[in-house]
């Protein structure tokens, strides 16, 4: 995986762990209360997300991965966030992208004969400082980090302006798509009206 969160295919690890684990994938004995029968579901391991914002988050990513399984015509048996903080976020940048600090979302991606698993990892810390500066909240920006996770895990890639620029242009159409409107903003294109 690289730093960006594409995992090139290299699959998911799922070991036992922890509530306070960096480990990317459903925790044992962790509950939300945001387990859906769709099989998106959120984790929150670390203080400053509400059940209802996860809630929120997972009911539109549901939506999102709904409309993203219609066009790749490929299931996505499931796709699990984990909300973390800075400090779990920095352990498993190093240990799965060797890059250390912290970062938006990691992704983890396993084919299997059903259809994709996706587990993502998500930074609210990260999140919360750039809804301060792009002047929305938090759940909007862990929403865009859940779904920038999804473009990763079906083989978008942002490291080349033109590849960023269509991957954040389709994230935003997929949110525009579901009623929530664009969230991702570049820098140079911060001052701008959505």
């Amino acid at each position: 995986m690289n730093a960006d969160g594409d995992s090139s295919g290299n699959p998911a690890t799922e070991q036992a762990c922890d509530a306070s684990s960096s480990e990317p994938g459903p925790q044992p004995g962790t509950s939300d209360g945001c387990a859906s029968t769709s099989g998106v579901t959120i984790d929150i391991a670390t203080p400053g997300v509400g059940v209802e914002e996860a809630a929120w988050i997972r009911d539109r990513l549901e939506s999102v991965v709904g409309l993203v399984e219609a066009e790749i015509d490929r299931r996505i048996v499931r796709c699990s966030v984990r909300i973390v903080g800075d400090p779990e976020m920095k352990v498993a940048h190093q240990r799965f992208s060797g890059v250390e600090g912290t970062t938006d979302v990691l992704t983890f991606v396993t084919e299997t004969e059903a259809g994709i698993e996706i587990d993502l990892l998500a930074c609210s810390d990260e999140a919360g400082r750039r809804c301060s500066e792009l002047a929305h909240d938090l759940s909007r920006e862990l929403l865009l980090y859940g779904v920038h996770g999804l473009m990763h895990a079906i083989g978008h890639d942002d490291h080349e302006p033109e590849a960023h620029t269509l991957m954040h242009a389709e994230e935003d159409r997929l949110l525009t798509k579901i009623g929530v409107g664009a969230i991702f903003r570049t820098p140079s294109s911060e001052g701008d009206s959505q």
